[in-house]
């Protein structure tokens, strides 16, 4: 039974009741859940969450600070990232303690209509994301043309990780995180840290039809019969009550899910992005 890891802490407890429910109710294959708490999750927290979500496994702050204390004691870089931010437990720990492969998903991420195959890595990729509306880095795009390890996958998000974990490199991490430059917003550093390590790694994204993003200020809207999850990420979380209220009450025929190649993310790319981000703030 393939495990599926999340993150979480007492704050996305309700969120996590609906959005990882509907993956285990959705979701083809059985699935068995493993929680890295974020050292906020409370012992009422976790009886709430398994008379939601039935039994998982929970991987508590302390057994992930022991499981990580070795990889960071000797990259001052990647050390400071996870004591800052509890995002870094996503890029560091949850692969340390995964096995051969990690599957994750965020606790935002609702699915709509039963899927099969989602978390598995397709043949020949070491590394599965779903798709961005934009190319969401912490790095600027003249940084792309002057460092070589800045190697990006086009439009990767985070949201949904398949990942071989033999892969992981945790030298290119401390390297990418040693340079203030390359953090100029926070938000996204886990994801562009899971960028560098897909790239490297051979990277796939999934149908940005099958799992997506819903646009920011649009009401709940219909989906396609394809659409089988959408990721509610902080601007456009204020929809996911709309679309909850929507779920079906009987399953269906599960969809396939379908992958392509990434392109690799150009100088370009990232400015276009960039421009774009200005514009909105501006207008």
């Amino acid at each position: 039974m393939p495990t599926v890891t999340t993150l979480l802490g007492h704050a996305q407890v309700e969120m996590a009741l609906v959005c990882l429910g509907s993956l285990l109710r959705f979701s083809a294959e059985p699935l068995a859940l493993r929680l890295h708490d974020d050292g906020t999750l409370r012992p009422e927290d976790l009886e709430r969450l398994e008379g939601g979500l039935g039994r998982f496994e929970v991987v508590s702050r302390v057994e992930a600070d022991e499981a990580a204390a070795g990889v960071v004691a000797r990259r001052p870089a990647l050390a400071a990232f996870r004591r800052e931010n509890p995002l870094a437990l996503k890029l560091i720990d949850a692969v340390l303690l995964a096995g051969e492969e990690l599957a994750f998903c965020d606790t935002d991420v609702l699915f709509l209509r039963p899927f099969s195959g989602l978390f598995r890595l397709p043949p020949g990729a070491g590394a599965l994301f779903m798709s961005d509306r934009q190319n969401a880095y912490s790095v600027r795009s003249w940084h792309l043309l002057t460092r070589r390890r800045l190697a990006l996958p086009r439009r990767a998000n985070s949201g949904i990780v398949v990942y071989r974990t033999a892969a992981w490199d945790p030298g290119l991490l401390e390297w990418y995180l040693a340079r203030p430059e390359h953090r100029f917003a926070p938000v996204w550093v886990e994801q562009t840290g899971w960028g560098l390590l897909g790239w490297q790694a051979g990277c796939r994204l999934v149908d940005p039809v099958q799992v997506a993003i819903p646009e920011p200020g649009r009401p709940p809207r219909e989906e396609t019969e394809e659409t089988v999850a959408l990721h509610f990420v902080s601007p456009v979380r204020s929809l996911l009550p709309g679309y909850v209220s929507r779920l079906p009450e009987t399953a269906g025929v599960p969809v396939e899910i379908n992958t392509r190649p990434a392109r690799r993310c150009r100088a370009l790319d990232l400015a276009l992005d960039e421009a774009r981000r200005i514009a909105r703030r501006v207008l």
